[in-house]
């Protein structure tokens, strides 16, 4: 038990992949002797940083959407700045895996499309994937962000919000949303995304001066 929570083997094996590289091996022996619970409790509860981070990274390998999203998500707000980076790339990682492997692999194809700037092509595909899987946050963001691109900001809003249903710590959903309700000239709705963006990344230091510039434009009186 002392060992689950503090994760000193899983360190080892960390400092072995820092030397070599070699990811296959690192997610070969992870999986080997951790089930994702107890990445997941490591990474919440263990005072060793480095063992935090090498759980961060075995989660982005291993987890999924069910089991780590929110034990991800609260990681936003660790103390030690590398864990947050860490923690953002892991749940891109388990978000874009969070269905059944065929919908993820169409979702995979919404992005390319998006990429291609495919935008008619990419919203049917991501409509579709919404129709066989109305959980799957990730489809509703990927939808969003069709929309932004074409301008109609009103439709991305939607779609974030449809996100957050659905997935409450996605940081990139609510960034967007923020984008959007700017463009639609919502200064005030976009104060109060703020506000929940940093509840989430209380150390994101971009968030905070936003609010300040916006809370500064806005005026005291309007301001809440």
């Amino acid at each position: 038990m002392a060992e689950e929570h503090s994760g000193s083997l899983l360190v080892d094996y960390f400092k072995t992949f820092l030397e070599d590289r070699d990811l296959e091996s690192f997610r070969e022996r992870v999986a080997a002797r951790y089930n994702e619970g107890a990445l997941g409790r490591i990474l919440a509860g263990s005072p060793s940083v480095a063992a935090r981070r090498a759980a961060v990274v075995s989660l982005g390998l291993l987890g999924t959407f069910d089991q780590s999203n929110s034990v991800l998500g609260r990681a936003l707000k660790d103390a030690d700045p590398a864990v947050r980076s860490m923690t953002e790339s892991a749940l891109w990682e388990i978000w874009f895996r969070a269905a059944s492997p065929e919908q993820n692999q169409m979702l995979e194809q919404v992005r390319h499309a998006i990429g291609r700037q495919r935008f008619d092509v990419a919203e049917t595909l991501a409509s579709r994937l919404i129709e066989q899987a109305p959980a799957f946050a990730e489809a509703y963001n990927q939808r969003a962000i069709i929309h932004f691109q074409q301008g109609r900001f009103a439709e991305s809003v939607h779609d974030c919000r449809l996100v957050l249903r659905h997935n409450p710590y996605h940081f990139g959903a609510l960034a967007g949303m923020v984008e959007c309700q700017l463009q639609l000239n919502r200064p005030q709705e976009a104060l109060k995304t703020l506000r929940q963006s940093l509840k989430l990344q209380p150390y994101n230091n971009s968030i905070r001066d936003l609010i300040r510039e916006l809370e500064t434009q806005i005026g005291p009186d309007n301001a809440r």
